[in-house]
């Protein structure tokens, strides 16, 4: 069945020049919010529509590029169609491409000239391909919640998000071609029209010298028939063997998605059948559904697919987690004015299926952040979401940004979350240990090869120099924090940072001896007995006893450890001792400075 390949959008809404390549069965936009998914499909639609100049109008950028352009700056939807059949491209022969496909474009002036394009053809040909497009295609869009009109009687969303599918599969709107649901029900609902206007024109006639009217003649104009049907289902209920009935407009908003699911179902089993290409634009279909049921909705989207071409918009980390990355698209936040290449990856086999599996419900959370910064374990997160949340001024402040934090479980696992934040075009921060950067037992350096994951390698020139820096030994604080200062001097260009030794090491750096020692014992953490946190809190040996405890390798990433220590305790005694202070000390500061940065070049989401 012919199909969507690409669309490209030139200076209509936040899109200054945006190319999307669409998978033909399934294909799942993503991104952060105000990033364009909803206006893409908006756009799309308005395609399939045969826009009018005042169509046109409504979707003009109001960013300054445009704004400020020129009399000759033009606007313009193009799409490019493939999956012919034989009997398809001999009928447009002139227009089609070797490979099979064709292309056709919408342009529109800033006065509102509209003109056709296809590869070869003048402007009346191409008029008649968009045509045979129209004819060719059945375009359903089914509206995010948050724009689902609602009425007087019922503010439930996931009601008003039923009512709207039935109008979309049942109702013609626009300029696109009946389908022949809409056909039918258009001539299903004539009869009835015709005789209740029949029974109130006659009505009326009756009682014509009562009314206030000086007009003899009266007539009788009925709403639009999607008036009666919200009507219908407003009062359908849902019967079974044993009696039951359910009406459903009380049905749980599960329900209620969930058979908006059904009809798209049905939907594109009868245009399958009836010879017609269907395209469905569904605006985050996850609302009002738990994770379980959808991953169940995923299942059946997917089947829905092998019948009909499905576009997706989403927020859903376990929707991404469902498709292979290969059926995903991610749009940035532009709010200058979007110019953006999503382009369909080519990885090789393995190499989908390695990005997919980690593309999973957690990760997947980068998909939908502006930036994202990989750490290495869990109480490494839940310190750099302390520190960001002080930075930005309260709880989530940096996830409003944009900024999310994701833990890699384990160094070697973040090369990975890099190549997947890389896929989707988000500029991916890396946080390590030192150690990163110290030779391993397997003679690796787990940051180096982090760095040769990015797409553009640093060289190897680059990657001696920080071996040969990291590898110089300290023996003071002042002496790690001039190193760390050298060595994320190098990494800066990188978006790397490594500590002055580890997470373990920066809180024995940060709290005084004496009192880290009580806050391991029995009156606090309980993490150790009154005698061994006496010992933890005097001289050398105590310090060395205490930082083996809690799991330090030190400066120098030598140092033995027992690793005793709770895993959350470093973290949570950490983020206390900083809650606890008003200032800051010397160890956290370079660390505070880079969150800081990366907090700085970030802006807030347009309204």
């Amino acid at each position: 069945m012919v199909h969507i390949q690409q669309v490209q959008i030139k200076r209509l809404l936040g899109f200054e020049a945006l190319t999307l390549d669409v998978d033909s069965n399934l294909q799942l936009i993503a991104g952060p919010n105000n990033a364009g998914k909803s206006s893409f499909i908006r756009v799309l639609e308005a395609f399939f529509s045969d826009p009018t100049a005042g169509d046109f109008r409504q979707l003009k950028p109001l960013n300054d590029y445009y704004v400020q352009g020129g009399p000759r700056m033009l606007s313009s939807i193009k799409v490019h169609f493939g999956g012919l059949t034989d009997a398809e491209a001999n009928e447009l022969n002139d227009v089609v491409s070797r490979e099979g496909t064709f292309w056709v474009e919408i342009t529109c002036t800033r006065k509102g000239k509209i003109s056709y394009r296809t590869w070869t053809g003048t402007d009346a040909r191409s008029r008649e391909i968009f045509e045979w497009v129209l004819q060719s295609f059945d375009f359903v869009k089914i509206p995010s919640v948050r724009v689902s009109g609602d009425d007087e009687h019922d503010a439930d969303r996931s009601l008003a998000r039923l009512y709207d599918t039935l109008e979309g599969v049942l109702i013609r709107s626009g300029s696109s071609r009946s389908t022949q649901l809409q056909k039918d029900f258009a001539k299903a609902m004539e009869p009835v029209e015709d005789l209740v206007r029949g029974v109130l024109n006659e009505s009326v006639k009756a009682v014509a010298t009562e009314l206030p009217f000086q007009d003899p003649v009266l007539g009788v104009d009925l709403p639009a028939s999607q008036h009666a049907l919200r009507g219908m289902l407003r009062e359908a209920v849902i019967t079974s063997h044993d009696d039951v009935v359910v009406p459903i407009a009380e049905r749980g908003t599960g329900f209620q998605s969930a058979l908006v699911l059904g009809i798209l179902r049905y939907v594109s089993s009868k245009s399958r059948q009836a010879g017609t290409s269907v395209l469905f634009a569904i605006e985050e279909p996850e609302a009002f559904l738990h994770p379980q049921t959808q991953r169940a909705m995923a299942k059946i989207l997917k089947d829905i697919s092998a019948e009909a071409q499905m576009l997706v918009t989403t927020h859903s980390p376990v929707l991404v987690d469902s498709f292979s990355v290969t059926r995903i698209a991610r749009l940035p936040l532009s709010p200058e004015g979007m110019t953006y290449s999503a382009w369909k990856p080519d990885l090789a086999v393995d190499e989908e299926g390695r990005l997919t599996r980690y593309c999973d419900a957690t990760n997947s959370e980068l998909v939908f952040a502006s930036s994202v910064i990989l750490v290495e374990g869990h109480g490494d997160k839940l310190v750099v979401d302390y520190l960001l949340e002080s930075i930005t001024g309260g709880p989530g402040g940096h996830y409003a940004l944009g900024i999310a934090v994701i833990e890699a479980s384990g160094i070697t696992t973040i090369s990975h979350l890099l190549r997947l934040a890389q896929l989707f075009g988000v500029r991916a921060f890396v946080l390590t240990d030192k150690d990163g950067v110290h030779k391993s037992g397997d003679n690796k350096r787990a940051l180096v090869e982090i760095l040769k994951a990015k797409d553009a390698k640093p060289s190897v020139a680059f990657l001696n120099g920080l071996r040969d820096l990291a590898d110089r030994p300290v023996t003071t604080l002042k002496a790690a924090l001039e190193h760390q200062k050298e060595l994320n001097t190098m990494l800066q260009p990188w978006d790397a940072f490594v500590l002055s030794s580890d997470l373990e090491g920066m809180l024995l750096d940060v709290v005084p001896q004496e009192k880290l020692a009580a806050m391991l014992g029995p009156d606090e953490a309980s993490e150790v007995s009154k005698e061994t946190a006496e010992e933890f809190a005097t001289g050398a040996a105590g310090r060395e006893a205490m930082a083996a405890h809690l799991g330090s390798k030190g400066w120098n990433s030598d140092r033995k450890k027992s690793g005793k220590a709770k895993p959350h305790i470093p973290s949570a005694l950490l983020r206390q001792h900083l809650g606890s202070v008003s200032s800051q000390h010397r160890a956290i500061r370079p660390l505070m400075a880079w969150l800081g940065g990366i907090v700085d070049a970030h802006k807030r989401a347009p309204l």
